[in-house]
């Protein structure tokens, strides 16, 4: 597996992490991948339904992604509107 593959496939990695750790902490979201906004490597947005708090999910998302940057060197960016 040359540099690029294994690069793409840790962030692969990255990313059904954060999915599964936003969908464990608030299983009536749904995510998909959005194209990214400057320099981030991946961007992920996150619907919620009308009962969540946008602000607490928003700093879950984000204390998540900060947590899998460290881990993988990464950055990805959690974008969260309503569904």
């Amino acid at each position: 597996m040359n540099v690029v593959e294994q690069k793409e496939k840790s962030l692969a990695e990255a990313v059904a992490i954060l999915v599964e750790e936003i969908h464990r902490s608030f299983p009536n979201v749904s995510t998909r991948p959005i194209s990214p906004y400057e320099d981030e490597d991946f961007t992920l947005e996150v619907k919620i339904p009308g009962e969540l708090d946008r602000e607490t999910v928003m700093n879950e998302c984000i204390r998540q992604a900060l947590r899998l940057e460290d881990q993988f060197g990464f950055s990805i960016l959690t974008r969260v509107k309503r569904g």
